[in-house]
């Protein structure tokens, strides 16, 4: 009886594990179906909500069977059918290893870093293990693509590698500088075009008035203050003189 179950057990598993192989080429099916006619699409796009199991499972899927470009960064993008670097299989994993690796040892410099931390990274973002998805096992992968110490168990990247990541870098920043400088251009240009209006002054007094007729900057009276007090100006004033 022990027996009967043990052997009902595996073939359930059996057919579980044939039905997520029918899931898994499904999906990859379905993803290449997405990036037919395409030059490229964007990562974030293709794999959708990353923050559930489905979609982190979709994403793993497409690191470990098509092309990404900027794997690590968030403007990444899946190369389509239309692109001449299309590549899906294993040869798109293990050109998705590649960057991945170069990233990890660029940020680790001439120190480089121990080959347990790329095994772990890669695990991360493929989901699976390097050598079922890449079809060779990582120490000889990275022996052949970088320097790796056997003593120390350290890999990094050739001094012309981090050179040529470093020139990438600046070039990234300088296009990222151009593009804010055109885009604080833009919003200046936009500025100018609106018109900005005069502020709201209340209004004055610039029409002559007779009956608000200003006094005269002076003691002196006015003419009409002078012919009520029976003065003029013939020289006959209406006063005794002090003589």
């Amino acid at each position: 009886a022990i027996l009967v179950r043990v052997h009902a057990r595996r073939r359930r598993q059996g057919a579980m594990s044939r039905g997520g192989v029918k899931n898994k080429k499904a999906e990859v099916a379905s993803l290449k179906k997405e990036l037919q006619g395409e030059r490229h699409v964007s990562l974030t796009r293709l794999a959708g909500d990353t923050g559930t199991d489905d979609g982190e499972k979709r994403c793993q899927l497409i690191w470990q069977n098509f092309r990404i470009l900027d794997c690590t960064k968030a403007s990444a993008v899946v190369l389509g059918t239309d692109h001449p670097d299309y590549r899906e299989g294993k040869e798109a994993a293990a050109a998705n290893s590649q960057e991945l690796f170069e990233s990890v040892l660029f940020a680790s410099g001439t120190e480089g870093c121990a080959l347990e931390k790329l095994s772990s990274t890669h695990s991360h973002y493929f989901g699976s293990g390097f050598e079922k998805v890449v079809g060779k096992k990582l120490r000889a992968f990275v022996t052949e693509r970088f320097e790796y110490d056997e003593k120390s168990g350290r890999v990094k990247a050739s001094t012309k590698v981090l050179n040529a990541l470093r020139k990438l870098e600046a070039r990234d920043l300088v296009e990222e500088q151009l593009e804010y400088n055109d885009r604080v251009k833009q919003k200046l240009m936009e500025r100018g075009k609106v018109v900005v209006k005069p502020p709201n002054f209340a209004p004055s007094q610039t029409v002559f008035d007779p009956d608000q007729r200003p006094r005269y900057a002076s003691t002196k009276m006015q003419p009409d203050e002078l012919e009520e007090r029976g003065g003029g100006f013939d020289g006959k004033g209406g006063g005794k003189g002090l003589f």
